[in-house]
């Protein structure tokens, strides 16, 4: 059963003869709430305070014609059925009750009270046949504002994901040639003792590492931008994550000369996270900043408990990054016009796969600049709550 047929069913009657209510309401008070009004302007201070689904009014009334009241009533309160009783055949007064007013049925007085049950019983279903394709009408107008919404976003994926391939592509195209080219050199010098093969097979090394680094970062947004990525929580000291981050880019660091600071106070809490992903947040940070830093600087990592959380600073001496082009940081591919201190390639994922990390585990993360004087990164970790 739908609301329209469930709920209370009021009959409002319009007429100036008292006699004539008293009537209609003793024929019709058994089936329905009869609500009775001597005048238009009462008729209508009814309806401004109660649902009515069914009008009845006469035609002749003073002050007001019932097809002037049936014609507010349309405008202000659509939803309800309008029927007009008259005595008199005037067939423009009908036509402008219709067309004006948009009265449903007339009932001619003195009226049959067979035929008067029936118009009213009709008049009810009409309002429930109304009420119902208004709400199938709203519910197929939502769906297909749903289904357009979905369209657009599936529009917009499907430009996203083209974007994506078009620019995986090309990222992937130039390390695989350069080692197809490689092999090629090594084939055409193989046993010949003259040629050295090792540069060629270290060409080979950084290509290959970076082509499977990049195929990772690749697998690794895609999961986690799709909540595929199931978060192994525990409690861990951030002086031994920041450790194990270092200790895995130690190389790198090395190979320019650039000094490593870990400034952790004893006693600070210890962190909820999954150990590895933290450790991989770490290590990409780190990894940045010795890309874009000069031989020689330092590379500081900070921890701070604030506000109930751990606030990690991966800091730069680097050549930091333009202002415009700060916000663009976390997006996938975005590059920006700063290139590495020593040629170090970049996927253009990784600060994608650290804002999605650190705020999977509820942290949150930002990045503070100076053009030429280096760049810091800052990140929140949840404390432990031990």
């Amino acid at each position: 059963m739908t609301r329209a047929a469930s709920e209370q069913r009021t009959l409002l009657i319009v007429d100036d003869e008292r006699e004539t209510l008293k009537a209609l309401r003793r024929e019709l008070r058994r089936d329905y709430e009869v609500l009775a009004a001597e005048s238009a302007e009462q008729g209508y201070a009814i309806l401004r305070e109660r649902r009515v689904q069914v009008v009845l009014s006469d035609q002749r009334m003073p002050g007001m014609t019932g097809t002037a009241f049936h014609a507010r009533v349309k405008a202000d309160y659509p939803d309800t059925v309008r029927l007009l009783m008259t005595a008199y055949a005037d067939t423009s007064a009908a036509i402008q009750a219709i067309n004006e007013g948009g009265v449903y049925r007339f009932i001619a007085k003195p009226w049959d009270p067979d035929a008067l049950a029936a118009v009213i019983r009709d008049a009810f279903c009409q309002h429930d046949r109304l009420w119902e394709s208004r709400r199938l009408l709203g519910s197929l107008r939502a769906k297909a504002e749903g289904l357009e919404r979905e369209n657009q976003e599936l529009i917009g994926l499907n430009q996203t994901i083209q974007e994506f391939v078009g620019i995986a592509a090309h990222d992937l195209r130039n390390p695989i040639a350069a080692i197809q080219w490689l092999a090629t050199m090594l084939l055409k010098s193989a046993g010949d003792p003259r040629k050295d093969p090792r540069g060629h097979l270290q060409k080979i090394q950084s290509n290959a590492g970076f082509t499977l680094q990049l195929l990772e970062d690749l697998l690794d947004i895609t999961m986690l931008e799709h909540g595929d990525v199931a978060l192994r929580e525990q409690d861990a000291e951030l002086r031994s994550l920041i450790a194990a981050a270092v200790s895995l880019n130690e190389h790198s660091a090395r190979q320019k000369g650039i000094a490593v600071v870990v400034d952790v106070p004893a006693g600070i809490p210890q962190v909820r996270c999954d150990v590895e992903r933290i450790e991989q947040v770490l290590s990409n940070l780190l990894s940045n900043a010795f890309k874009f830093s000069h031989p020689g600087t330092t590379v500081t990592v900070s921890a701070r408990a604030a506000e109930g959380a751990a606030l990690v600073t991966v800091q730069d001496q680097g050549l930091g990054i333009r202002p415009e082009e700060i916000s663009d940081l976390f997006c996938k591919f975005r590059r920006t016009s700063t290139r590495s201190t020593g040629g170090e390639k970049s996927t253009g994922l990784g600060l994608s796969i650290c804002k999605a990390l650190v705020e999977r585990h509820g942290g949150a993360i930002r990045v503070e600049s100076e053009l030429g004087r280096g760049t810091r990164v800052l990140f929140t970790l949840p404390l432990s709550a031990r």
